[in-house]
């Protein structure tokens, strides 16, 4: 009986530290995401098209 509630114990108790650890290390990770610069926007390309500036994909044949 009392080996059975020395188990129980410390799988409560490793259940309490993990739960706190994980969400711990959620938070930073949290915060780690907020300080972060977005990426910087990339410039666009210049469309291929006709001579008129009209893309290619609209052209009548």
């Amino acid at each position: 009986m009392t080996a059975m509630i020395l188990i129980s114990t410390a799988a409560i108790l490793v259940a309490i530290v993990g739960c706190a650890v994980i969400w711990r290390m959620d938070a930073l990770r949290a915060d780690e995401i907020e300080h972060t610069q977005p990426p910087a926007p990339r410039p666009t390309s210049p469309q291929l098209g006709t001579a008129d500036g009209s893309p290619a994909s609209l052209r009548s044949s």
